[in-house]
């Protein structure tokens, strides 16, 4: 490991209090239903979506410094940024849910992009393809296994919006941003 656990556990934090906010915007638009089971809820999501969240972020931040030439020139200011830019992202997204689809992911793929060129580098998009390829596929399986669901207009692909990589993509690049912070802090 190259970041001290306290640090990694502060990580899984930011990412476990952070994440229910924007669940709560996709489930408040009818974006995403979670389905009633013996799991109890945290606001009106499943308490095991936190945990999820803070998990990734951890993962994340720990994969990019084993990768290439960590940057030391970030700072806090920086994550905060991050963090609003995946917070305003996953807002996004709950508001777009009555436009139309195609457009509503064009404006969502562009601003992974641009939330790319400003928060990230060439190692990071490791952590960013990563997150979106296992992001949509553990939703998927969780769509098939009848834990939750997509909106019926906006579940083309795997069940899941075809927006949702681009989201994780996002979320990708700044827990890997985190990770280069934490690192040097």
């Amino acid at each position: 490991m190259k970041l001290p656990p306290l640090r990694l556990l502060l990580l899984f934090a930011i990412g476990a209090f952070v994440a229910p906010f924007g669940d709560h915007g996709h489930v408040a638009s009818g974006t995403t239903q979670y389905f009633p089971t013996s799991t109890p809820f945290i606001w009106d999501g499943p308490f095991w979506f936190p945990i999820l969240v803070g998990l990734a972020t951890a993962a994340n931040a720990e994969l990019r410094l084993h990768l290439p030439a960590p940057r030391a020139t970030l700072t806090v200011g920086d994550g905060v940024a991050g963090i609003a830019a995946v917070m305003g992202l996953y807002a996004l997204t709950a508001l777009l849910r009555h436009q139309p689809l195609v457009p509503s992911t064009l404006v969502v793929v562009a601003l992974a992009v641009l939330a790319w060129h400003r928060f990230g580098d060439k190692p990071a998009l490791v952590c960013a393809v990563a997150t979106a390829v296992g992001g949509v596929a553990v939703e998927a399986a969780l769509v098939a296994a009848g834990v939750f669901r997509y909106a019926d207009d906006i579940d083309i692909l795997l069940g899941v919006a075809p927006w949702l990589p681009a989201l994780y993509f996002v979320f990708g690049i700044v827990s890997a941003q985190l990770g280069e912070i934490a690192a040097k802090v």
